[in-house]
């Protein structure tokens, strides 16, 4: 890639390093989580490699280890990450113009961070399918090099188990939604989305909090998208 397009990608991946270095630290804790709850490097990586969802990897990591069935791991995979589908179709608001593959291939990179850097950081202004995909380059490579070094790290010291270190992705995660709070309609969904996943916690137990409320939020943020597009219609 030369030219225009390879200055973007090269741009993209220069304006996301700061990021970068703060996904380099939690990938480093769950490659060393990862060996801790059972899996080896190898397979650390792996999942690293093809599954590049730091949330979903963080909440797997404790359900494999107690041996949860396939399935639940697969449906807990993909309702934390329904909100990517929220994220999706921003995307392809911002990149209208481009083809549906492209927008297809795009769709592996859109991680909470790369999204945030393109929609609301200081990517919004620079906003280019090929500096997108230096932010997603740049978070893909941080992400599986850090997840390497952990695993290779705590496998060659063989300590056992190690707990209390998978906060750091619940630390990025609370700052950055946090950080994108702006009215008191944001506030309602977080509160109510913190009551919920309490409630279900404590009277059903096991994940199915995670479940419940990835399915409620994504689906209360959608009908008050809608509602405020009608209003603006009206």
């Amino acid at each position: 890639m030369t030219g225009k397009n390879g200055s973007g990608l090269w741009q993209g991946m220069v304006d996301f390093s700061p990021v970068a270095l703060v996904i380099s630290s939690y990938a480093i804790i769950f490659g060393a989580l990862a060996v801790s709850s059972g899996l080896s490097v190898a397979e650390s990586c792996l999942m690293s490699l093809t599954v590049f969802a730091g949330a979903s990897q963080f909440i797997a990591l404790p359900m494999i280890r107690d041996g949860s069935a396939t399935w639940t791991l697969i449906l807990m995979a993909l309702v934390v990450n329904m909100r990517h589908l929220l994220y999706g179709l921003n995307i392809g608001r911002i990149f209208k113009d481009e083809s549906k593959g492209t927008l297809m291939a795009l769709s592996f990179g859109i991680v909470d961070e790369t999204y945030a850097f393109i929609t609301v950081g200081p990517g919004r202004k620079k906003a280019s399918v090929p500096y997108f995909l230096g932010t997603v380059l740049c978070a893909y490579l941080t992400w599986n090099l850090g997840t390497l070094a952990g695993a290779a790290v705590f496998g060659w010291l063989n300590t056992g188990q190690i707990k209390g270190m998978d906060f750091a992705m619940l630390a990025v995660f609370a700052a950055m939604v946090g950080s994108s709070i702006k009215g008191k309609d944001d506030w309602l969904v977080l509160i109510c989305a913190g009551t919920l996943s309490m409630i279900v916690h404590s009277t059903v137990g096991g994940y199915w909090h995670l479940i419940v409320t990835g399915i409620a939020v994504p689906v209360a943020l959608s009908i008050m998208w809608k509602a405020g597009r009608e209003t603006v219609q009206q």
